[in-house]
């Protein structure tokens, strides 16, 4: 500072700090995930962060920490956390399979032109569920015949129901999903099946069985918006590096605590 005049020092000090700002601004990681519960891995609804958020929040947490990004974190509706990703609102999401519409508006970790397993977030199951009283005849190959399958608005496997000839029938959430199960106004609800098995186990009144087989496998992963990941490729490639990990260390640890017990 040796010759500078105060205003000079005033002007670099006012500058340093700008600079500084910029940069802790960008290290912060807008990440966004869906508003209905999916226990055990997203816990609340609505807008709520309960005091155990949910196992894959958690997982994204400690991946920001891994990677020494400041996080934060809010709840959209399915719809508009779909329309706002794809016009780079935010930077990151979770917890999304992958199909080629969704691969449109936001990047996965990809290898050879397909999503890369190792750094899938988790796996997860559908299956069909039904009244006990009433099961229809699924034998894993004759959806078309099965009448109205409920399906949760938003989610990819309304579209693969669909490419196999079933009627579908979207609903807000697995609530009123099953509500219309009661009713009849559905045959089955095609979700995925810690949500089904839940349902089942804290209504046994409701008399609702899971349908064998199930109906298909998906892996779950992180994704980032386009315009995020082409700037900082780097800082993505952590983070899913540390998802990889993550996966598998924390996932069981956190699969095993009484709170996220699955039934």
């Amino acid at each position: 500072m040796l010759g500078l005049g105060w205003k000079q020092i005033w002007r670099l000090a006012a500058l340093a700090a700008l600079t500084t700002q910029a940069a802790a601004a960008a290290t912060t990681l807008d990440m966004v995930y869906g508003a209905v519960a999916s226990d055990p891995y997203m816990s609340g609804e609505g807008d709520q962060t309960p005091p155990h958020p949910g196992a894959v929040v958690e997982m994204a947490q400690a991946a920001a920490k891994g990677c020494r990004v400041a996080l934060k974190l809010s709840r959209l509706p399915g719809k508009r956390l779909l329309t706002e990703m794809q016009h780079d609102q935010h930077d990151a999401a979770f917890m999304f399979s992958h199909n080629k519409e969704r691969e449109a508006y936001f990047d996965y970790p990809m290898q050879g032109g397909e999503p890369d397993p190792r750094y899938r977030l988790t796996t997860l199951a559908y299956s069909l569920y039904a009244l006990k009283s009433a099961p229809p005849a699924w034998n894993g190959d004759n959806l078309p015949a099965l009448g109205a399958i409920g399906v949760n608005a938003g989610w990819s496997i309304a579209d693969d129901l669909r490419a196999k000839g079933a009627r579908v029938e979207a609903a807000k959430d697995s609530e009123m999903n099953f509500r219309k199960l009661q009713a009849r106004h559905i045959a089955a609800y095609a979700t995925q099946n810690h949500i089904g098995d839940r349902y089942v186990e804290e209504h046994p009144q409701a008399g609702v069985v899971r349908l064998q087989p199930p109906l298909s496998r998906k892996d779950y992963y992180l994704v980032f918006g386009k315009r995020w990941h082409r700037d900082n490729p780097a800082l993505a490639r952590c983070l899913w590096q540390q998802i990889g990990k993550l996966r598998e260390t924390l996932l069981p640890a956190l699969l095993r605590q009484p709170w996220y017990l699955q039934p």
